[in-house]
């Protein structure tokens, strides 16, 4: 029996998807489009994430190699704020958005990612504690 996951990483399947004709004519335009896009999916919600997501764990990274320990917080832009959060949805876990004081802030692992809303959209801070 064919796993979901050996289903999605071999691309096997995609042809139960294309239409009847198109399936006849044997369209290699129409396939390969649909396994670009079946691919761009999986690497969307994929567990490694975006460019910000890996942007953050660097941080925390170099946090607790200095220190020990993840950072209590990570001063971010709208852009990666909004780049967690849909990361968080996409692969099932809990995106509570709170406040801290006057900003927005969301649990990324041990760390609170604040939106800085007057940084720009693709900064990423570095790690601090109260």
């Amino acid at each position: 029996m064919i796993t979901r996951r050996d289903l999605l990483i071999t691309g096997a399947g995609v042809g139960a998807a294309v239409p009847q004709n198109a399936a006849a004519q044997g369209d290699p335009f129409l396939f390969n489009s649909m396994l670009t896009e079946l691919k761009e999916i999986r690497r969307a919600v994929s567990l490694e994430g975006t460019d910000a997501i890996n942007r953050i764990r660097a941080e925390q990274r170099t946090n607790v190699k200095n220190s020990g320990r993840f950072p209590e917080f990570i001063d971010v832009g709208y852009g990666v704020f909004n780049s967690v959060v849909d990361w968080l949805i996409a692969v099932r876990q809990p995106a509570r958005v709170d406040r801290v004081g006057e900003r927005y802030s969301v649990q990324f692992l041990l760390t609170t990612i604040v939106l800085r809303p007057d940084f720009d959209d693709d900064y990423v801070g570095r790690g601090y504690d109260k």
